[in-house]
Order: C-alpha cells, then structure tokens, then sequence
C-alpha cells in the first residue's frame, strides 16, 4: 500500500507541477502574445478538460501525500512535526494545499470567466466588445499573477519534498 501511496504521490506530483510549469512559463505569456485569437485556442483545451483534469491531478496527489504523512507519523504527527523532516513534508504539504486553494478559488474561475466572455465576442456589438475585451484583460492577468504564485508554492513544495529526507 505504501508504495501505491508514494508512486501516486510522486507520479502525479510531477504532472502537477509540470502542467503548471508549462502554463505559468510558456502557456499564458504565449497567449496574451497571441492576442484576441487566444480564444480559440482556450475554447480547444477547456474541450480537453484541461480546467477539469488539473484539479483532480492535483487532489489526487494532496490526498496520497496527506496519507503518506499519516503513515510516516505512525500516529503521531506532532511528534513527526517537531522533527526537520517532518517539518519539511508538513510545510511542503502546506504550501501545496495553499496552491490548490489558490488556483480553484482564483486561478481556475478567471481562466473560464475569460474564456467564456472570449467565446462570446464574435457576437458582442462593438461597445460590448470594446468592454468585454477589456475585461478579459483583467481576468487573464489576474489568472496569470495568481499561476505564477501558485507556481512559487509548487516549486517550494517540489523542493521540500525532495530533500525532506536527508534533513
């Protein structure tokens, strides 16, 4: 069981961070290059599930570690807690949490909000569009200030994770 745990843990950690990696440093700066065009592209990956999928990859990795450091604590995670290892995965998982938080109460909803009003241009009125373009500026740059702070935790996640051991 332990090394289920630890294998989705790890496997899906990695598509975590990578897929953010990806959007926080090419995706999103590609995007807001590309312009009103973008939509189109936005409109292909919410058809790939992309804001559904993230999230579950996300859960699943939180759910094992949280349960991996239920099992390493041995039933005492405070005492865990008061070691440098334990500290390490405690506040690495802590941040990793925050980020999930973070992206599905900030993140995601901007991302869909300025896809569904990009969606909606084509048959906007010129004002309208005028307006609507201008919002979906704000959302994107909001999506992408809150992608580069999810990403900062995730990195420190990453890092925790990866050297909690040999503290």
């Amino acid at each position: 069981m332990l090394l289920v745990l630890r294998f989705s843990h790890v496997f899906f950690g990695a598509l975590w961070v990578g897929m953010m990696a990806f959007q926080t440093f090419f995706l999103m700066p590609a995007l807001a290059e590309v312009g009103p065009e973008s939509g189109k592209f936005m409109a292909a990956l919410m058809r790939r599930r992309l804001p559904v999928i993230l999230p579950i990859v996300a859960l699943i990795t939180l759910v094992s570690g949280f349960w991996l450091f239920q099992r390493v604590a041995g039933g005492a995670p405070a005492g865990l807690m008061r070691t440098p290892m334990g500290l390490a995965f405690g506040s690495g998982g802590l941040a990793a949490l925050l980020a999930f938080l973070l992206g599905i109460v900030v993140m995601r909803p901007a991302m869909m909000q300025s896809t569904a009003l990009q969606q909606s241009l084509a048959s906007a009125s010129p004002e309208e569009r005028a307006t609507r373009s201008a919002e979906i500026q704000r959302l994107r740059a909001r999506g992408a200030m809150t992608g580069w702070v999810v990403m900062i935790l995730l990195l420190y996640a990453l890092g925790a994770m990866a050297v909690a051991r040999y503290l």
